[in-house]
């Protein structure tokens, strides 16, 4: 049993590395290439966003109802179908489309399903009390094959980024092989509570009557968020100024950075409100784009990894916060309305953000999301 266990830890973090390989993070730019306008880059990232929204509920139906291999084997093989798409589409804005339906259900058939499988085998070898330090190692996997593909991916810039969806199918291809050897889980899975979906959605409702500022502060927090988060998506196409091995630099500093603030939220987090320390990381957001205005590189890459490291401060420091404040019946409602809201705020904002980039050009649509978000700043702060 021992045995078994470790073999399917080890197999399903394999499964994870060559699923999640950041080799094709840098789409924005990829699509660009291929005659993309930035604004149509946008409605596909929306599409991206609406499709995920409405199969999330049911892909986790399937895991639920048939097994978790069949999901992440499903996930895998529409990966592959994904980049055979991009890579033939040949600026055809329709196949792209559907290139990022099938890419958006690539995650959906994923998600969650890894984490129950990780769960079900502990259970199956009663290491259940080791399922916090076994999902750590899981994160930290996917964190060091993000951050490896987006290295290497840099290299691929000026010759390009096509190349990366060949390598996306040959990793997936490998993925395909570590699930097969995987052992499904004989723990039989927990009983659906005796709530029904409509109960569920009735408690939401009166829940949100009961305290009816959640509803704005989640709003608030999640398109304020996304504003910052559209120069971490839109600096992708700056990227070719500089050098492949700057790039790499710069993906493996934002790393760095990125681990450094979620140090620094559980010490931030203990002394400061969650209201104060957005107020300041949307003023400081602000004041570095509107830096944009010096049109230098790396300015520009200053700023990248600034506003990405002070988002990754903010987001553990609410969820706790969302934590603290749901009931039990219905907080994994209450989470996925939060996550909703965010999908919601990308698919609105991305293809704006796009349009005006297009316009106006990147640096004056980022000096006027600055002005924006320093006058934010002010309210948010204020408000409680």
């Amino acid at each position: 049993m021992k045995q078994s266990f470790q073999k399917n830890i080890f197999l399903l973090g394999c499964t994870e590395f060559f699923s999640f390989f950041g080799i094709t993070s840098f789409w924005l730019l990829f699509l660009s290439q291929q005659g993309m306008s930035l604004w149509q880059i946008g409605l596909l990232e929306s599409l991206f966003h609406l499709t995920s929204l409405l199969s999330e509920v049911p892909s986790g139906v399937l895991a639920d109802r048939f097994s978790y291999k069949s999901n992440l084997f499903l996930g895998r093989m529409v990966s592959i179908f994904s980049a055979l798409l991009l890579i033939f589409a040949h600026d055809n804005f329709y196949m792209y489309a559907l290139g990022m339906i099938f890419s958006a259900w690539s995650y959906n058939f994923d998600s969650g399903t890894s984490q129950a499988l990780l769960y079900q085998t502990a259970k199956d070898a009663n290491q259940e009390s080791h399922y916090l330090k076994l999902t750590s190692i899981l994160n930290a996997i996917l964190e060091a094959s993000r951050t490896i593909g987006m290295v290497l991916a840099a290299f691929f810039v000026h010759v390009g980024l096509i190349y990366t969806y060949y390598i996306q199918i040959i990793l997936s291809t490998i993925a395909i092989a570590c699930i097969f050897y995987l052992k499904e889980p004989t723990t039989t899975k927990e009983p659906t509570q005796n709530q029904n979906s409509w109960q569920i959605l009735q408690m939401v409702y009166l829940f949100f009557r009961e305290q009816p500022k959640l509803f704005t502060q989640l709003l608030m927090v999640q398109l304020t968020l996304t504003l910052i988060s559209m120069y971490y998506f839109y600096y992708q196409n700056e990227l070719p100024n500089l050098q492949s091995w700057q790039i790499s630099g710069i993906m493996l500093l934002s790393s760095a950075v990125n681990l450094l603030a979620i140090y620094l939220a559980n010490l931030i987090g203990q002394r400061y409100s969650n209201r104060l320390i957005l107020s300041f990381i949307t003023f400081c957001s602000g004041s570095l784009f509107i830096c944009t205005f010096m049109k230098n590189s790396w300015m520009y890459a200053l700023i990248f990894l600034l506003s990405d490291g002070l988002v990754v401060i903010f987001y553990p420091l609410f969820e706790a916060e969302l934590q603290k404040r749901f009931v039990s019946e219905i907080r994994a409602t209450m989470l996925s309305v939060y996550t909703m809201i965010g999908s919601l705020a990308m698919i609105l904002l991305f293809p704006l953000i796009g349009a005006i980039i297009d316009s106006i050009g990147f640096t004056k649509c980022f000096m006027c999301l600055g002005m924006l978000l320093i006058i934010l700043s002010l309210p948010i702060k204020q408000y409680k």
